[in-house]
């Protein structure tokens, strides 16, 4: 199901979030105002998950940016030498410094790498076939002006 076409998550069920997770990131650990944690889907809709309060939890931009459509267990075992493998959240903070470094070593899974390939092949083919399209475009609007310098000369 599209972004669109879905309700929106309640603020309470955020504010509930916020409460069970100590106003704190569930990956990184820090802590945050509520405004600037997102609520983040622990198996991402794309990939069929739901809005399930089991299925939700609150991460900072940075660590919601980093996990993109991989799963919470995904995300977990890729930067398994940071996070508590239990599902705890890190106390003390860990610092994206650390993530940043992780990353540079380590991979998404398999499949959320083919996922992203399918995704940018299809906008590939979408902007090859809309290339054709804008230069027909380009060529129709100039043929006025053509017209008009063959009148005038």
């Amino acid at each position: 199901m599209r972004r669109r076409d879905r309700e929106p998550i309640p603020r309470r069920t955020k504010n509930q979030l916020y409460r069970s997770q100590g106003g704190r990131c569930a990956y990184c650990g820090g802590s945050h105002r509520i405004d600037y944690l997102e609520i983040d889907h622990k198996h991402p809709v794309s990939r069929d998950g739901g809005d399930e309060i089991e299925n939700l939890q609150l991460l900072c931009t940075l660590c919601n940016m980093r996990k993109g459509i991989q799963t919470d267990q995904e995300f977990r075992r890729r930067y398994q030498r940071l996070l508590p493998q239990d599902g705890r959240i890190p106390s003390p903070p860990i610092p994206q410094a650390d993530f940043n470094e992780e990353t540079q070593y380590t991979r998404a899974p398999r499949e959320v790498r083919r996922i992203y390939h399918r995704r940018f092949e299809a906008a590939r083919q979408r902007q090859r076939s809309n290339s054709g399209c804008g230069i027909l475009v380009a060529i129709v609007a100039l043929i006025p002006i053509a017209l008009a310098l063959l009148v005038v000369t």
